[in-house]
């Protein structure tokens, strides 16, 4: 009885497997898959250029923090700049300790898109559009 149970397990096992792989469903979710996969890419590599963006301008703005506590005089670009980057750091740095919990990830986008409903800016400049 076990061997005619595993018998038709199988033989149902095969039909199913046949009748997706004939209708194309399996090779369409493939390439579903494979777009996702490129436009991950995509993003995945944008993100880290805006990384290395963000830690220039941090890296820019320190030294104008160093300049300042030698207390030298600051020009009306330096100061804005130093702001700006002060703000950057200020969204910066929360949001990359929710990325480091567990299941941050998705935490961060919904707390970036709430926070967009609401008018609230949480994304630093170096990751924003345009």
């Amino acid at each position: 009885m076990h061997l005619l149970h595993e018998y038709v397990r199988e033989s149902l096992i095969s039909n199913q497997t046949n009748a997706v792989l004939q209708e194309g469903i399996f090779q369409d979710a493939i390439a579903k898959i494979k777009s996702m996969g490129s436009s991950t890419i995509s993003a995945t590599k944008k993100f880290f250029l805006n990384l290395k963006q963000e830690l220039g301008e941090t890296k820019e703005g320190a030294a104008i923090l160093g300049k300042m506590a030698m207390g030298k005089e600051l020009s009306p670009e330096e100061s804005a700049a130093l702001k700006i980057q002060v703000k950057d750091l200020a969204k910066g740095i929360p949001l990359l300790a929710l990325v480091a919990l567990p299941g941050g990830g998705i935490a961060t986008v919904a707390l970036v898109k709430l926070a967009k409903k609401f008018g609230v800016d949480l994304v630093p400049t170096s990751f924003k559009e345009g």
